[in-house]
C-alpha cells in the first residue's frame, strides 16, 4: 500500500521531528508560487451550498491547475470541465468562440460565460501557451512547499492505555514538492494515532507535463479516470447530493499524481497521457501491495480500506496482497461548427496474488479467480445547448456489464439540467471504479433514472432539486438476494436578502429498504434465512443563515431537523435529531479565525446529523453528531511570513448521555474528548 522508505519504531521522538522541521521552515525566504487552496477558495467555487463528497482531491487538483494552467484557446471540453463551476455550455461556448477568434483577456472571457465565472477561471488559466513558457523561463526555476501537520488527542484511547495499539497517541502528517517548469515531484508521509511506524504510510510521485506531445506522465503513485467511472474512475470528488445538475458526471483529471493521504484508491507504478492531434492515449502499468483479509483457504474475502495498522491483527494485514494492473485507454476529441466531442475506448487487465472469494462462489476455479478483464467504451457530445454523454464497461469474470447514459440542457443562461439513467449489472465487478450511485459506487447492482436542475433565477435567487428512482436487483447479495426500490429527491434554495444576509434552505425526503434480522424478529412472511426488507423513510431540513456583520467578520447559524422511520411488521419505530450551531469567522491583515459552538440531540445513530467543519489548510473534517450534548471548535490561522502559514485548532465535545466516548479499543474515559491539531505551510 506504500512505498516505505525506512522502517524505524518510534522512540517518542515525534516531537523533536517536529521541532526540526520547524526550525528549517522558519529559513524560508518569500515564495514566488501559488498558495494551496483552502476553504475560502471552496466557498468562492460553491457559494452557499455545502458540497458532500471527497474535497482533498478537489483542492488538491485546483492547486495543481494553478501550476498547470490550462490553455484556454487549445483546450478541449474535458480540459475545460476540471474547473467545477463551468457547465458543457460554457465549455462549448468557449470552443465556438476561440474557432472565430482567440480569447485574448478576461473582458473577452467574461462576454462568453459571465464576469463571475471569468473571474474564478483567472487563476487557472492562460490565454496565450507560448506568452506562459516564455514567463517561466525569466522566474526562478525551482518552486515547492512544504505542508505538516500534527494531531493529538485527550484523554488518549484505552488501546495506547493498555498497549492494544503498538503506537503513540499522535497522528502526523508531511508533504513535500518540488516543481520546475513541466516536472513535479512530491512525497506524503502519514501516521494515524496509534500506528507505530513513523512512516505507516509514504507516497511518491514525479509528474511531468505540457512536453511535447506528452500531457502528463507519472512514475510511482497516480490515479486514472475514465468516462464515467465505471470502469476506472478513483477521484470523484462529488457525492449525490452536492450539486443537482453537476454531480452526475466525472470532470476529475484522466490521469493525476497521487498527493493524498488516503492509503487506498490509487495504483503504483508508471502511467503517461499523449495527445497528438486530436488524439489521446493513456496507457498505464502498476503494480503495489494492499490490506487485504485473507481467509484460511487463502482466499481474499475484503480488502481494508481504513489504512489502519494499529494492533497485530490490523499489522499482519498490512500490504498483505499484492495488486497488479496494465491498461490503456484512446480517445478521439473531435470538433466542427457547432458541435464538439469524443469517443473512446478502455481495456484494463488486473491480477491479484491470491483468488478472489467472490469469483469462487461465482464459479471460477482458484486459478482463474485471481485476474480478471475489463473493457469501456465511452461517449460525450455537445451542441449549443444541448450535450450528451453515456459509458458501458464490460467485465469477463463474471461476465456482466454496467451502463449510464445521459443527456445536459441549458434552455437560459443560469439554468442547467440533466438526465441520467443507470444500470449495474448486479455481477458486474472493476476493482477500480468510482460510479454516480445511491450505494454502488462499485458500479455494481443498481439501477436508476436521475433528474436534477440548478438554476439561478436573479443574483438574487438561485434553487436547485433532484429526483432519484433507484432499484437494486440484489437488496443485499448474502443475507437477501431479491430486489428491492427506492426514491431519494432533495431541494436547495439560496436568498441572498441583502449584500450582507444569505438563507439557505435543503429539504429532503428518502424512501429505501434494507435488509434486517430484527424485522424478521417481528415475525412477517418476507423472511429468508433470517432476514427481510425494513422500510426507512428518512425527512431531512436544514436552514442557513449567513450574515457579514462587519468588513472581515461574520457569522454563520444552522438549524437541521431529522427524522428516520422503519416501518417495522409489529409497530412502526420513528428517531429523531436536531442540530444547531453558530459558527463565527474573523479575519484581518494576517491573521484568520473561526469559532463554532454546536447543540445536538439524537435518538439514536439513526438519526446522526452530519455537517462539514473548517480544518486546517488543505482538509476538511465531516462531524458526525449522535447522541446528546454540544461541541465546540477553535481555528486560528496566521500568516507569520509572506511565505509561511501556521494554523492550530481546538475541539472539544461534551455529552450529557454517557460517561464514556466509543468503546473497545477506541473507547476514551471521558464525557468529553478532546483533540489539538497543528500544522504549518511553507512555500518557496
Amino acid at each position: 500500500m506504500a512505498m516505505r522508505l525506512f522502517h524505524n519504531r518510534e522512540n517518542g521522538h515525534a516531537m523533536r521531528v517536529m521541532a526540526g522541521y520547524l526550525f528549517i521552515v522558519l529559513l524560508a525566504r518569500p515564495p514566488e508560487a501559488a498558495e494551496a487552496a483552502d476553504s475560502d477558495e471552496l466557498e468562492s467555487v460553491f457559494g452557499a451550498l455545502e458540497p458532500e463528497g471527497n474535497l482533498e482531491p478537489l483542492l488538491e487538483d485546483l492547486a495543481d491547475l494553478k501550476r498547470q494552467k490550462i490553455p484556454l484557446n487549445e483546450a478541449t471540453a474535458e480540459d475545460l470541465l476540471q474547473l467545477p463551476w463551468l457547465t458543457n455550455t460554457d465549455a462549448q461556448t468557449i470552443l465556438s468562440a476561440r474557432r472565430r477568434t482567440p480569447i485574448r483577456n478576461e473582458s473577452d472571457l467574461a462576454a462568453l460565460v459571465g464576469r463571475e465565472k471569468a473571474a474564478r477561471m483567472i487563476p487557472y488559466i492562460v490565454f496565450e501557451k507560448d506568452l506562459m513558457l516564455r514567463r517561466e523561463a525569466l522566474r526562478d526555476q525551482i518552486e515547492g512547499s512544504f505542508y505538516s501537520r500534527y494531531y493529538t488527542e485527550m484523554p488518549e484511547r484505552q488501546g495506547i492505555t493498555i498497549g492494544d495499539y503498538e503506537g503513540d497517541n499522535y497522528k502526523l502528517y508531511n508533504r513535500f514538492q518540488l516543481a520546475i517548469p513541466h516536472l513535479k515531484a512530491s512525497v506524503v508521509q502519514e501516521k494515524d494515532v496509534g500506528e507505530p511506524d513513523l512512516d505507516d504510510f509514504t507516497s511518491f510521485s514525479l509528474n511531468a507535463y505540457d512536453i511535447g506531445i506528452v500531457k502528463s506522465a507519472v512514475v510511482g503513485n497516480y490515479t486514472l479516470n475514465f468516462g464515467e467511472g465505471l470502469l476506472m474512475g478513483q477521484n470523484r470528488y462529488f457525492s449525490k447530493g452536492s450539486d443537482p445538475a453537476g454531480s452526475v458526471r466525472l470532470h476529475s483529471r484522466r490521469l493525476s499524481p497521487y498527493s493524498s493521504s488516503a492509503e487506498y484508491g490509487f495504483l503504483q507504478g508508471a502511467a503517461a497521457t499523449l495527445r497528438p492531434g486530436d488524439f489521446e492515449v493513456t496507457a498505464f502499468t502498476a503494480s503495489n501491495r494492499v490490506d487485504g483479509r485473507v481467509s484460511d483457504l487463502e482466499l481474499i474475502t475484503s480488502f481494508d480500506e481504513s489504512g489502519y495498522h494499529r494492533t497485530e491483527l490490523e499489522i499482519s494485514r498490512q500490504d498483505g496482497v499484492r495488486e497488479e494492473a496494465s491498461g490503456a485507454n484512446l480517445l478521439w476529441n473531435f470538433s466542427a461548427p457547432g458541435v464538439n466531442g469524443r469517443i473512446g475506448a478502455s481495456m484494463v487487465h488486473y491480477r491479484y496474488s491470491e483468488p478472489l472469494e467472490s469469483l469462487v462462489d461465482a464459479g471460477f476455479s482458484p486459478d482463474e479467480a485471481s485476474s480478471g478483464d475489463l473493457v469501456g467504451l465511452e461517449a460525450a457530445l455537445a451542441s449549443g445547448k444541448f450535450g450528451m454523454f453515456m459509458e458501458a464497461a464490460f467485465s469477463q469474470k463474471p461476465e456482466a456489464a454496467s451502463w449510464i447514459g445521459g443527456v445536459s440542457y441549458e434552455p437560459l443562461h443560469g439554468v442547467s439540467a440533466v438526465a441520467a439513467v443507470r444500470n449495474y449489472g448486479d455481477r458486474y465487478y472493476s476493482p477500480f471504479a468510482g460510479a454516480f450511485a445511491e450505494r454502488a459506487d462499485n458500479a455494481m447492482n443498481e439501477e436508476g433514472y436521475y433528474v436534477g436542475i440548478d438554476a439561478k433565477l436573479s443574483r438574487r435567487v438561485q434553487v436547485g432539486a433532484y429526483f432519484d428512482w433507484f432499484r437494486f436487483p440484489l437488496l443485499s447479495p448474502a443475507y437477501y438476494p431479491y430486489p428491492s426500490e427506492g426514491q431519494d429527491m432533495r431541494l436547495f434554495t439560496v436568498w441572498k436578502a441583502s449584500p450582507t444576509l444569505t438563507w439557505t434552505m435543503q429539504l429532503q425526503h428518502k424512501e429505501k429498504e434494507e435488509a434486517s434480522s430484527a424485522q424478521c424478529a417481528t415475525g412477517g412472511e418476507d423472511c429468508v434465512a433470517g432476514y427481510a426488507p425494513l422500510p426507512v423513510v428518512t425527512d431531512r431540513i436544514r436552514l442557513d443563515c449567513d450574515l457579514k456583520v462587519l468588513k472581515g467578520f461574520s457569522t454563520r447559524t444552522r438549524g437541521e431537523l431529522k427524522r428516520v422511520s422503519k416501518e417495522y411488521y409489529a409497530a412502526p419505530s420513528s428517531y429523531n435529531g436536531w442540530l444547531v450551531y453558530e459558527q463565527l469567522n474573523y479575519a484581518t491583515g494576517r491573521l484568520s479565525l473561526k469559532w463554532r459552538g454546536t447543540v445536538f440531540n439524537t435518538d439514536s445513530s439513526d438519526a446522526q446529523i452530519y455537517a462539514y467543519e473548517d480544518g486546517l489548510p488543505m482538509q476538511f473534517d465531516l462531524g458526525a453528531y449522535n447522541g446528546r450534548g454540544k461541541s465546540m471548535f477553535f481555528l486560528a490561522a496566521w500568516r507569520a511570513e509572506a511565505n509561511l502559514n501556521l494554523a492550530a485548532r481546538y475541539e472539544v465535545t461534551t455529552y450529557t448521555d454517557r460517561d464514556v466516548y466509543s468503546s473497545g479499543s477506541d473507547l476514551r474515559s471521558t464525557d468529553s474528548p478532546a483533540s489539538l491539531h497543528v500544522g504549518c505551510l511553507w512555500t518557496f
